[in-house]
């Protein structure tokens, strides 16, 4: 006979489906994405180098990681803030905006997007129910920072380009003043990206 009691039997709960993620928050969960095999020094200076690499191509756009390396001093910057958008530990005065990292791509059709441009979030309209709709869709490609991992001189950063970049010209173009990086531009063939996410296939058919 045991002296202490059952524990209590857990309540029958029904498990809610999650709601689906808008395609342009981010890449899809259960696909598996065509690889793009690109090794890119995006920017160079005596004190940092940026690169783009990592490559996955989804028919609905296109995942990424920036690289930041970085030797010699660092002055009053803290790196993972300047990759990931904060927190900061310094005032962001018009001196650091010009200053700052910036990078994005120029499309095809002459559109651009950049780390600087403003989320999409404050947008997104509520349905009746007050929750987000999920079927909106912004009206202007997005270039959205994800996790990612930093240390005092190394940086990786997941982004997603979204929607996948029509085919043609991708340029992408860079800037970081305060580590020395003047403006710089490359150019990748989005058609190669396009099949790539042809390639692209369901997880789970």
């Amino acid at each position: 006979m045991d002296f202490f009691p059952d524990p209590p039997q857990p309540a029958q709960r029904d498990e809610l489906d999650e709601p689906a993620r808008p395609a342009w928050s981010g890449p899809p969960d259960d696909v598996l994405a065509g690889v793009v095999p690109v090794e890119l020094v995006l920017g160079r200076s005596d004190s940092t180098v940026l690169t783009l690499s990592g490559l996955r191509a989804f028919p609905t756009g296109l995942g990424m990681v920036l690289g930041v390396r970085v030797r010699g001093p660092l002055g009053r910057r803290d790196l993972n803030s300047e990759v990931f958008d904060g927190p900061y530990e310094h005032v962001q005065d018009a001196a650091w905006q010009r200053g700052r990292l910036k990078w994005g791509f120029e499309l095809a059709d002459g559109q651009r997007v950049t780390n600087l441009d403003p989320g999409p979030w404050g947008e997104q309209p509520t349905g009746p129910d007050g929750a987000p709709d999920d079927t909106w869709q912004p009206s202007r490609p997005l270039l959205t920072g994800g996790g990612g991992d930093a240390s005092r001189r190394s940086a990786n950063r997941d982004h997603w380009l979204w929607p996948l970049p029509p085919a043609g010209r991708l340029r992408v173009v860079c800037q970081w003043l305060e580590q020395g990086i003047e403006l710089t531009s490359h150019e990748l063939d989005a058609d190669l990206l396009r099949q790539a996410a042809e390639r692209a296939r369901p997880l789970w058919p």
